[in-house]
């Protein structure tokens, strides 16, 4: 008996310890500069220096580092296709608006997608077909665009 004791307590420790590595693993922490003003779901930024982080499931903070500002945002789980193992965090650009779409650190675990705001399914929705640009910032500051046909 006192063995079944012993093995159930140590089959529960590392059921805990499993646990808390997997969360671990999940952070998600994205230091960034966009050079350009943009809007994440209903909340609007101006350029600068950003960092996303998750502080609950599906939450992500995402705090503007010169003037503190801070948003917190519901986003999902992003197709595994859009890790691609490049830290990067993508925009849908209609004309001179950016929307943010996109974040990832390069693993599939911590890539997550946005929903689109009342604001970019209106313009979305103005015309026919608008023109559609995926721009991505990478970690290094590099601006990468691609119309998203050429998905």
């Amino acid at each position: 008996m006192k063995r079944f004791l012993y093995l159930a307590a140590a089959t529960i420790a590392i059921c805990l310890i499993a646990t808390a590595t997997y969360a671990q693993g999940n952070s998600l922490r994205l230091r960034f500069h966009v050079p350009f003003p943009f809007t994440a779901q209903n909340a609007s930024f101006p350029a600068g220096e950003y960092e996303i982080t998750m502080p609950a499931s599906m939450t992500l903070e995402l705090r503007n580092l010169n003037g503190q500002a801070a948003s917190f945002e519901h986003a999902l789980p992003a197709s595994s296709k859009e890790a691609d193992g490049r830290a990067k965090v993508a925009f849908h650009r209609y004309g001179s608006e950016y929307f943010l779409s996109l974040v990832s650190t390069g693993s599939w675990l911590s890539t997550y997608c946005f929903q689109m705001s009342k604001e970019e399914r209106r313009i979305a929705d103005a015309s026919p077909r608008p023109q559609l640009e995926v721009a991505s910032v990478l970690v290094n500051g590099t601006v990468q665009r691609a119309n998203a046909d050429q998905k």
